[in-house]
């Protein structure tokens, strides 16, 4: 009996199904980076919020302080009038 040579057919499946398991591998690679970017995006869009709540408290005490200051000062003004009227 001669030894059994797989006919061209046999080949053109095996390649067939090499080519589709790679296709596949690929694409689930693609599945993976788009997730871990997605994960990574999710954690910077969180770092990000924090950094806005931050700088929108400090404005907003920034202004609280400044409008502070302004009565603090008018008030002095008030008083520096009336020095200077009584002199």
């Amino acid at each position: 009996m001669e030894g059994r040579h797989p006919d061209l057919s046999t080949v053109l499946q095996l390649l067939q199904i090499v080519i589709i398991a790679i296709g596949l591998a690929g694409v689930f690679v693609r599945v993976g980076e788009y997730q871990a970017n997605q994960i990574y995006n999710t954690g910077q869009l969180q770092d990000l919020k924090e950094i806005v709540e931050e700088l929108t408290k400090s404005q907003i005490e920034f202004v609280a302080t400044d409008a502070a200051l302004k009565e603090r000062i008018d008030a002095l003004r008030v008083r520096m009038d009336r020095l200077d009227r009584s002199n």
